[in-house]
């Protein structure tokens, strides 16, 4: 038997930590790499004129599940109906790969008015006129 805080310290100096495994999806387009090639030409070729958008919602402020030491059949427990009382928010964020400049608002409601501003952002970026 050894204490939790020694079981800390040798996982700590062997570089292992307490974490949960995460999942991601490659894309089936069979134009996948093609695509992506094309997207690489155009980002060394004109990187003033490249910028990614996104937009991200909905965010509240919320407990998050996790993983966690706990002792066996007795794990940290979170309510399932969590009322969100102070509302949401959506993001909108933009970011110049030339500039390497990033940029965003946060907004109580998601709408068409709301991206198409943020677009606009990322032409006011560009007030020469030249495609971006």
């Amino acid at each position: 038997m050894i204490s939790r805080e020694r079981l800390r310290v040798i996982l700590r100096e062997a570089g292992v930590s307490f974490q949960r495994t995460r999942t991601w999806k490659e894309s089936t387009d069979p134009d996948k790499d093609a695509k992506l090639d094309r997207i690489e030409e155009v980002i060394s070729r004109f990187p003033g004129r490249c910028f990614a958008f996104d937009q991200f919602g909905p965010l509240s402020i919320r407990p998050c599940h996790g993983v966690t030491w706990a002792p066996e059949t007795k794990p940290t427990r979170l309510p399932a109906t969590y009322t969100r009382t102070h509302g949401i928010r959506y993001f909108h964020g933009c970011y110049s790969l030339g500039d390497e400049q990033l940029w965003g608002v946060t907004r109580r409601r998601k709408g068409g008015d709301h991206t198409l501003a943020a677009l606009q952002s990322i032409r006011a970026a560009r007030p020469d006129g030249a495609p971006v």
